[in-house]
């Protein structure tokens, strides 16, 4: 299958069996239904890993090495996709949903991925690109779009709930200043009616307070809808006061309408 790599007729059957089944990455009992014992498969697996078939994503998950990687063998895989084999259910989310959406010529230095499941390992790098696993409970698992890459699909964060999470979490938005040009690019594209819905079941207070806040001290020509949706969200703020940056310095002007701290540059 590969100059200068020799395989066997046993193993090179093994490697169309797998893109014949359209997959690129499979799991080890995926592979062990063809070798028919975990030792066998265990022995190939680690054999066409070596002759650099295969890439060893993390224990049980394996991405096959196309051909076109040359023979220097080096291949990138779409970091979605690999996201999307690493645990399930899997959602691109926060700084690298902005970057999806195009709210950031930024490029994130990790990929952020939302889940219900429990990683024994929430960080980790994968053919040199960091992951990151954060795992929510069931009832925040909502507001998602499925994109489709190479003819797969992953789901993403949509835009009224990446906005929602970047404000809940700024340091995983990338920063105060990435969550205010996702704030400015998000507000004539979203759907008001859809974000409000989000925020009545959103649990955390502080992010409707900085996200409100932004939207009205942004300089922003808000639509009528969007005026009626920040007017609806004031009597329902929770108690306290929310930092606008919240790694930020406790000193700064507090806003009372929007119960916040303004301890960062926003504009």
């Amino acid at each position: 299958m590969q100059q200068n790599v020799s395989i066997s007729p046993r193993e090179n059957s093994f490697l169309t069996k797998v893109s014949s089944l359209g997959k690129n990455i499979f799991s080890f009992a995926e592979a062990q239904s063809f070798w028919g014992s975990p030792h066998y498969a265990k022995v190939a697996l680690h054999r066409l890993v070596r002759k650099r078939m295969l890439i060893q994503l993390e224990r049980g998950k394996y991405l096959v090495v196309p051909l076109e990687a040359g023979s220097e063998r080096k291949w990138t895989e779409d970091s979605f996709l690999i996201a999307n084999a690493l645990v399930q259910p899997a959602v691109i989310a926060y700084w690298t949903a902005v970057r999806h959406w195009n709210w950031t010529e930024q490029i994130p230095r990790i990929v952020y991925v939302q889940t219900t499941a429990r990683k024994r390992r929430p960080k980790r790098t994968v053919i040199g690109v960091p992951y990151e696993f954060v795992t929510i409970p069931s009832h925040k698992f909502f507001g998602h779009a499925r994109e489709w890459i190479d003819g797969k699909p992953v789901l993403v964060t949509d835009k009224e709930r990446t906005l929602l999470d970047c404000a809940d979490d700024v340091a995983r938005a990338g920063s105060i200043e990435e969550l205010v040009k996702a704030a400015t690019s998000a507000a004539p594209e979203i759907s008001w009616e859809r974000l409000d819905g989000y925020a009545r079941r959103f649990p955390n207070g502080a992010a409707l307070k900085r996200l409100g806040f932004l939207f009205e001290n942004l300089g922003l020509q808000l639509s009528e809808p969007a005026k009626a949706v920040l007017e609806s969200w004031c009597p329902r703020l929770t108690a306290g006061i929310a930092a606008l940056q919240p790694s930020g310095r406790r000193t700064g002007k507090i806003v009372s309408r929007w119960r916040v701290r303004v301890n960062a540059q926003f504009s």
